[in-house]
């Protein structure tokens, strides 16, 4: 086999799709697959990204039911695989996706929907063919509805909100193609879950941020300079008890827990959207000044490690939902009472920081400004396209 054509097993295979195009491999034909949502699609434009044709399907979504919104289509360049090496362990890229709905994750995050992938439903020999049904595989996606979401998302969406991205997708390096389709798979199954499971969805939306932000290196930064600004109170404590020489020493054990907290902070600060464009009454709305949303962040990934590690719920005010947001008004960003309860538990206003949707919408945004940021640097394009956050 040319070593050229060999295929790559530390990258997407939706990534992979295009480079062997690019690489000159023969076509072997091509497949068709259907994308479900409960978002309609509105507009009869046809996306091509060669070797994908994205096409709207026309599919509508029933409360409650899924529908095929978007048809997939892939011209497929594989060229013949060689056996995966079993020689080590080996995780590099796995993703435990199919191809198609490596495409579908990528999609959701763009769109800010849910939309999953039912499988293959027609294959295609030649380009003349009008390929035959194959519905072997096909299934639709397990989807559970609330009356009420905890997390809204769009009524509909148009296909030109899709325009551009998937070439975006493609110009990533394989590295951080790798990322973002991770990335996206944890925005995608946050949005799933959100209404039957919404601590779920948090953590989910957390490690969508951890897995771009650890791309991010944070280099030439000093431990004692690093708690000092994650940590201001126990930098102080440090100094008073032992002074700048026993500072350093504890500083240097804990760097690597604060500078994974200092990466995502970092990470949030370079990318996040800025208030959403529709907004709450003012004493509903988060302070999007970096100096507020740096502590209400940072109060959620400190819920997020005391969930994973200590097993404490998060707030159940954070996981209900949110005042408004039914077509008249615009769902509250933060909850809005001085003090709540639940159960035999109680949390301040200052301890209530976002709503789950509202963290979306922060994740959502640091995530496609990241992708468009880097996506351009890949293809020397200096001019990025403003990425839309609604």
């Amino acid at each position: 086999m040319d070593e050229q054509t060999v295929f790559d097993v530390s990258a997407p295979w939706s990534w992979n799709a295009r480079h062997f195009v690019e690489r000159g491999c023969e076509r072997m034909g091509g497949a068709e697959f259907l994308l479900y949502s409960d978002t309609r699609v509105a507009g009869d434009r046809e996306l091509a990204c060669h070797p994908y044709v994205l096409t709207n399907s026309f599919g509508f979504p029933e409360k409650g039911r899924l529908a095929p919104v978007l048809a997939l289509y892939l011209d497929d360049h594989f060229p013949p695989l060689d056996v995966q090496p079993m020689d080590k362990t080996d995780v590099t890229a796995w993703l435990n996706l199919t191809l198609e709905d490596e495409i579908a994750c990528v999609l959701s995050l763009v769109a800010g929907i849910r939309l999953r992938s039912g499988g293959q439903v027609r294959r295609f020999t030649d380009t003349a063919s009008r390929g035959t049904p194959e519905f072997l595989r096909h299934r639709v996606p397990e989807w559970t509805a609330t009356e009420h979401p905890i997390y809204p998302v769009p009524e509909q969406i148009g296909m030109e909100s899709l325009d551009g991205w998937m070439d975006r997708y493609l110009a990533l390096d394989r590295e951080d193609a790798v990322a973002l389709v991770r990335a996206a798979r944890q925005f995608r199954d946050a949005l799933w879950v959100a209404d039957t499971d919404p601590e779920l969805a948090w953590l989910f939306l957390v490690s969508a941020l951890e897995v771009i932000a650890g791309r991010e290196a944070l280099s030439g930064v000093f431990p004692a300079d690093l708690l000092r600004q994650e940590k201001p109170a126990l930098a102080k404590q440090l100094l008073e008890a032992g002074g700048e020489a026993h500072l350093e020493a504890v500083a240097a054990d804990l760097v690597g827990i604060v500078k994974a907290t200092a990466r995502f902070m970092s990470f949030v600060k370079m990318h996040h959207p800025g208030p959403p464009p529709e907004r709450p009454e003012a004493y509903a709305q988060v302070d999007w000044s970096w100096s507020k949303l740096r502590k209400a962040v940072g109060k959620v990934y400190e819920y997020r490690s005391e969930r994973l590690h200590g097993g404490v719920p998060f707030p159940s005010p954070l996981c209900q939902v949110p005042f408004g947001g039914h077509g008249t008004t615009t769902a509250d960003e933060r909850p809005s009472s001085l003090a709540a309860a639940a159960g035999n538990a109680a949390w301040l206003s200052k301890d209530l920081p976002m709503h789950l949707h509202t963290f979306g919408y922060l994740v959502r945004g640091c995530l496609l400004n990241w992708w468009q940021k880097t996506s351009c640097s890949a293809d020397g394009n200096e001019e990025p396209v403003e990425a839309t956050t609604p």
